[in-house]
């Protein structure tokens, strides 16, 4: 099968069909650019930015190495994930890269509209992503990080949330 028919046909929990997917194809040098095209299609943007982050996480692809054209166009394809799996793995994926000041307006936008999420994982990932998107503009920063803290001590932030800030102003 190709790369899009193979992401297709992952259920979003069979790990072994989806490491398969990876075996198959991350040695292909349009791997990642093929990944990132494929994000804004809700068949397949679970696969494509799992399979993104999984090059990330096995060590195959070094964050400080990814072309910054390839950091652009997925910025550009933040707008399309609609399926919460995708908008995790993104925000897990923006969490890991060093984001590019091209891209801090996009990436912040992204993690914005996800603070929001009914899903308690992609909100606590979006303080995470906020908090690096911010990073070029040392005021916009100083404002993100008092949300944070804000948060941090407002009694009805799920532990999750907390857990997570704590962790990201560790960081700092």
């Amino acid at each position: 099968m190709n790369l899009p028919d193979d992401i297709a046909a992952w259920d979003s929990r069979d790990l072994t069909h989806i490491n398969r997917v990876y075996a198959d194809h991350a040695d292909r040098p349009d791997f990642i650019p093929a990944l990132i095209a494929r994000c804004t299609s809700e068949a397949h943007q679970d696969g494509a930015t799992w399979l993104f982050k999984h090059a990330i996480d096995e060590g195959d692809l070094v964050p400080e190495a990814i072309d910054p054209d390839l950091l652009v166009s997925f910025c550009d394809a933040l707008p399309h994930l609609t399926r919460w799996p995708a908008q995790l793995h993104a925000l897990q994926i923006l969490a890991m890269i060093p984001i590019p000041r091209s891209c801090a307006s996009s990436a912040g936008s992204f993690a914005r509209s996800c603070t929001t999420s009914r899903k308690t994982f992609v909100r606590a990932w979006s303080y995470t992503v906020l908090f690096c998107a911010t990073k070029h503009d040392p005021k916009e920063h100083a404002m993100t990080v008092k949300l944070l803290e804000s948060t941090l001590n407002d009694d009805s932030a799920p532990a999750s949330i907390k857990a997570r800030i704590r962790n990201t102003l560790k960081s700092r």
